[in-house]
């Protein structure tokens, strides 16, 4: 009876681990798999490498630009530079006006409220005081805010809206790989 007991519980954990393999997506690709393979089905959507930029930026980041939600957009994606694998993705508009950069995230959140509903959405602020919100996915999260940069020239075009998404269990992957540094 107990060996038949076990073997029942380890069934269920069977299932359950493999129940776990679906993942959040982003422009309807899950964030899975290698750089390499997650590159390739962006690029295949329409996006394209931005190179200069993504040698400038760290070690675990690509940029692209393209049209995400209807809208031109640059596109930052995120891979454990160990094992090069996706755990995230942030879509950014940016050369906003302040009040422009606001009216983007509205119409993300409403764009997010009616795919995921107003009850998964949690609102917050950032240091600065600025309105925040995060989306709870199930098999991920969703984190939109604003930001300026004071460096740039082009004031009132110093605003951007975000909104970056992470996939829970290869986010919690990259994690304690980062972890295991310390």
């Amino acid at each position: 009876m107990r060996k038949l007991f076990l073997l029942s519980l380890m069934l269920m954990f069977s299932f359950a681990l493999s129940a776990q393999t679906e993942h959040m997506k982003f422009a309807g690709i899950p964030l899975t798999g290698s750089i390499e393979q997650f590159q390739k089905k962006l690029v295949a959507k329409g996006f394209r490498l931005n190179t200069k930029m993504s040698k400038m930026l760290p070690v675990g980041t690509r940029s692209f630009v393209g049209t995400f939600a209807g809208k031109k957009g640059n596109i930052a994606v995120y891979y454990d530079s160990e094992t090069k694998n996706v755990y995230g993705a942030k879509v950014y508009y940016n050369g906003l006006t302040d009040d422009r950069a606001k009216e983007e995230l509205d119409n993300l959140r409403s764009i997010l409220s009616a795919k995921y509903g107003e009850a998964n959405i949690s609102d917050g602020t950032d240091k600065s005081g600025r309105t925040t919100f995060t989306v709870d996915t199930g098999l991920g999260s969703i984190y939109c805010y604003l930001m300026t940069d004071d460096t740039m020239l082009t004031y009132p075009f110093n605003w951007s809206t975000h909104a970056e998404f992470t996939d829970y269990a290869n986010g919690m992957s990259h994690q304690s790989n980062v972890s295991d540094d310390f």
